[in-house]
């Protein structure tokens, strides 16, 4: 009788589980948004990608919408119209189009522009502002989601505020306040806004990059675009990034226009932190 009882209450535990790993199974596109989304690029072409991690997820059984996503630049082999072939030093990778951000063939950047690109003398998809546009398909940069000094008098600064120069056809210009791959985003949720990164938008839906590189699907309604050119002065109160989110009650001490960067105090207590102009805003009041 008493293993009869064990069954039974063994098959009632699989029954009630059972739903969590359908909603965990990664064999099926996971999120609220079309894979096939539209893209305009050519064979060659540059483009962001987590063209490695995507697959070895897949191939691992990681449920896509928690597993780690880092976004990389590699190169198209073959376009399709739901998925695209990516090449990556000879290894052949097949990706959905909504996880790839092509980058224009011959983008020129003018000093003050933000730009869509990877950290060159590393890795890794990043946002940068142009400081130096004497050769515009070359353009150095500074970066703006690496960490930054929180003291505007480090000696380190020096160092950094000369930029980096991009390679051609390695970026695209960001235009502020558009709906466009590489924008910041903030997304209204439980009461609070979290911080990301715009992947793709189509229709009422938008993709995004989040923290720790996790991506979700969420309604356009509920996400609001973070302006890069905001007027923003020393003494404004205004929201910051706090982990994954934005929180208020912060005060503006320094502003550095050349390098997008913004140093903050939360009132009343804390110490000055640096942010990038991706971090801070006045909208979300």
């Amino acid at each position: 009788m008493m293993n009869y009882l064990r069954s039974i209450l063994c098959l009632l535990a699989l029954t009630m589980v059972s739903p969590i790993f359908s909603q965990d199974n990664n064999d099926a596109w996971p999120w609220d948004f079309p894979q096939s989304v539209k893209l305009k690029m050519d064979a060659g072409q540059v483009v962001l990608s987590p063209y490695t991690y995507y697959p070895s997820s897949v191939e691992k059984g990681e449920p896509l919408r928690q597993a780690v996503l880092i976004f990389y630049d590699t190169t198209v082999k073959e376009v399709g119209e739901e998925k695209t072939i990516l090449n990556n030093y000879g290894k052949v990778v097949e990706m959905p189009n909504a996880l790839i951000i092509p980058l224009p063939k011959k983008a020129k950047a003018k000093k003050g522009d933000v730009v869509l690109t990877w950290w060159q003398s590393g890795s890794g998809l990043q946002r940068a502002i142009v400081v130096d546009d004497s050769k515009p398909q070359e353009p150095k940069v500074c970066y703006l989601d690496l960490t930054w000094p929180d003291n505007p008098e480090s000696p380190k600064l020096e160092e950094k505020r000369k930029g980096e120069s991009l390679k051609p056809g390695s970026f695209g210009v960001l235009k502020d306040n558009q709906w466009q791959s590489g924008a910041q985003v903030a997304i209204r949720k439980d009461n609070e806004w979290l911080k990301g990164m715009l992947i793709h938008e189509d229709g009422d839906k938008v993709l995004v990059l989040g923290f720790g590189s996790k991506i979700e699907a969420y309604d356009k309604a509920d996400v609001r675009i973070i302006p890069f050119k905001e007027k923003i002065k020393v003494g404004d109160k205004v929201w910051a990034s706090w982990v994954n989110t934005y929180r208020p009650d912060y005060v503006v001490t320094e502003v550095d226009n050349l390098t997008g960067h913004v140093y903050v105090k939360r009132e009343g207590r804390g110490s000055i932190e640096s942010k990038s102009i991706t971090e801070v805003t006045k909208v979300l009041e």
